[in-house]
Formats: structure tokens, C-alpha cells, sequence
């Protein structure tokens, strides 16, 4: 049989966000000047032995920096690094190189490049969201029962992405200096899609406003807006931490029977008069990647029983945002069992 349009996106325990919306950016990389204090790459090498390095090179979120310009569309630079990382900092750790099913090409080079090293292994994974989350990752590929919120250093692991490699090696082997970071910015609000290079410590406003629309009302997230933040302080600073910046158009308009149309689900930064009751529909059971029903936290929690939503393993979820994303009601899940977890 074969499959709908919605059938492809929409998965049992996860979404392939990279394949529902598509996201183009410009081929050249932009500088923003900032000549103000700058943050210089600082990442401390941690104090417990490392006994695995997770390289992940597939990014399940489409407003994510693509592997092509994060690697310089070379892997064998990368794999320099690693191994200078592994050998000169650690104890020769096992690494293991995480690589999506979109990108074999990439996959067949690292297998070129490995040769008879059995320091590195490599995965082919579908870039299915939120896959490459530290719980799910770590235990699809080493085995790993990690609990949500907890540093993977403290097991032995460091999960690094591939600017991550690079500026460990020219901090702490190299000894330069590293104080640019590429973040990509994308979204409904702007002009264009772009890759932009920047300095930590530069206000967001300066990073933002320069790419917005003309004459519209917008809203922008830090690392997107699923799991990620809403900037409320554009003179804030950005930081090393950051991977990516979205900005989504305001919209004033409601959208009938959205229940009815899960095969064109949009990001909205819209919820006029689009609250509505639980539904029952079971779409934040289905997509839940750690088998949760979000439903019933919800429901503890506004007949205030918060406690008892810990008997439905409440510790479990990993805050990745899919059934808020999802719920046609548009009922705020992932904002209660933020709230019925403290």
C-alpha cells in the first residue's frame, strides 16, 4: 500500500522534522562585526576518565547547522582532530561517530578514513527528532540507561558536535585563540535563511534584527522552538552554547479544525482562541519517544493532583516538545510536566 504524504512524516515515537520542513540556507557564510568585548572558547576538559567520545553527526532538527559547512566538507580534518583529542587530552577513549541516513556520502568517507583504527565505529541513524537527544542516543549506541537532565561525563561519555571538535583542538592543543562561532538563523520572519558568523558576546539584537522582515511582528528562539528558548532580551549576549537562532512571523489569524489537518502541520507562534479541551486524539501518545501519554499529565494537573502525575513515570520525559508540538488543541504539555516535575 502505498503511503500518504502524513504517513511519512508522522512516527511512532518521534517526527522527521528535517523532512517535513525543509529548510534551504545561503550557500556563503556571513560575518556579523562585533568589535565590542568578545568570549573567547573556553570549554574545561572534564575531571572523570572519558571512556567514550559520541561525535553526533546527525542532526534531527532542520534549523541546525549543516554537516557540509560544519566540517568544511572534508571528515578527514575532522578525524585529525578527534584522534589529537583523544590521544593528546584522554586516555584513548573509544569514539563513535553518529552519521544520518541522508548524508551516506559522508558515511563512506569516514569509512575510507577509518581504515584498521578500532578506536572509531561509526552508525548510520534516521533523522528522526528527538533521536539525537543525550538519553536516547546514549542508549541506542552504547547501551546506556542515562536519566534526563544528567551530564553524560559523569558516566564516561562526552558528546560533542563537530565545532565542539574543532575548538577543543585549537584551544587546548593548538593554544590559539578561538572566538567565532557559526550559528544558523532561519525562519518565517526573515528575509533569508542564512549561516552567519559570529562572536560570542554579541547582542542578539544586532544578530537578529538585521534579517527580519520589514514591517511584521515576530517572535525568536534559541535553538528552536521545540526544546529551545524564546529570547525575551534581545540585548542579551549570545553564547557558546547556542547552536541555532529562529525567527517565526506573528500570526493573528486562527487556523479551523486544525485536528482535522495533521498533514500541514506549521510552526505557529499563534494561539488565538485555539486553547481548547483535551481531545483524546492520543497524536502526543503516538509520538512520544519514550512511550509516555502526555495526556494524562495534563489532566493531573488541572484537577491539581501534580503529584500524582508521577505515577504515569513522569521522570521519564526527555522535554523535547513533540506533544505540545503535535496536540491539535494546543494545550501547553511540555510547560505542565515542566511544572508537575518541580
Amino acid at each position: 500500500m502505498k503511503k500518504s504524504k502524513s504517513d511519512k512524516k508522522v512516527y511512532k515515537k518521534g517526527f522527521n522534522l528535517i523532512e517535513a520542513y525543509p529548510i534551504t540556507f545561503s550557500k556563503k557564510v556571513e560575518p556579523v562585526i562585533y568589535d565590542d568585548t568578545a568570549e573567547t572558547f573556553k570549554i574545561p576538559l572534564p575531571n572523570t576518565k572519558v571512556e567514550h567520545i559520541v561525535i553526533n553527526l546527525c542532526p534531527t532538527e532542520p534549523w541546525t547547522l549543516p554537516n557540509s559547512i560544519a566540517i568544511e566538507n572534508s571528515a578527514q580534518e575532522l578525524f585529525f582532530q578527534l584522534n589529537s583529542i583523544r590521544t593528546q587530552l584522554f586516555d584513548g577513549p573509544h569514539c563513535h561517530v553518529v552519521i544520518s541516513t541522508n548524508e551516506r556520502e559522508l558515511m563512506r568517507e569516514v569509512e575510507a578514513l577509518k581504515g584498521n583504527g578500532d578506536w572509531i565505529h561509526s552508525y548510520l541513524r534516521d533523522p528522526i527528532y528527538p533521536h539525537d537527544d543525550p538519553v536516547l542516543l546514549l542508549n541506542d549506541i552504547l547501551g546506556l540507561d542515562l536519566p534526563f537532565g544528567q551530564d553524560s561525563v559523569e558516566v564516561g561519555v562526552l558528546i560533542l558536535d563537530a565545532q565542539a571538535v574543532s575548538g577543543i583542538f585549537k584551544y587546548h592543543i593548538e593554544g590559539n585563540k578561538h572566538s567565532t562561532r557559526l550559528i544558523p538563523i532561519s525562519g518565517t520572519g526573515l528575509v533569508e535563511n542564512k549561516i552567519l558568523k559570529v562572536t560570542p558576546g554579541t547582542p542578539l539584537r544586532l544578530i537578529v534584527e538585521g534579517n527580519v522582515k520589514e514591517d511584521i511582528d515576530y517572535r525568536a528562539f534559541l535553538d528552536g522552538p521545540l526544546n529551545g528558548y524564546e529570547v525575551k532580551d534581545f540585548s542579551q549576549g549570545l553564547n557558546w552554547s547556542t547552536k541555532s537562532i529562529v525567527v517565526l512571523e506573528e500570526k493573528d489569524y486562527k487556523t479551523p479544525f486544525p485536528y482535522m489537518q495533521l498533514d500541514k502541520l506549521l510552526f505557529t507562534t499563534n494561539l488565538m482562541g485555539e486553547v481548547r479541551r483535551c481531545l483524546y486524539c492520543n497524536h502526543c501518545d503516538d509520538i512520544c519517544p519514550v512511550d509516555l501519554e502526555p495526556a494524562l499529565f495534563w489532566h493531573c494537573h488541572t484537577r491539581g493532583e501534580r503529584e500524582r502525575a508521577r505515577l504515569y513515570r513522569l521522570e521519564k520525559c526527555i522535554e523535547c516538545g513533540l506533544c505540545s508540538f503535535i496536540c491539535p488543541s494546543k494545550l501547553e504539555l511540555l510547560q505542565v510536566i515542566k511544572e508537575c516535575k518541580s
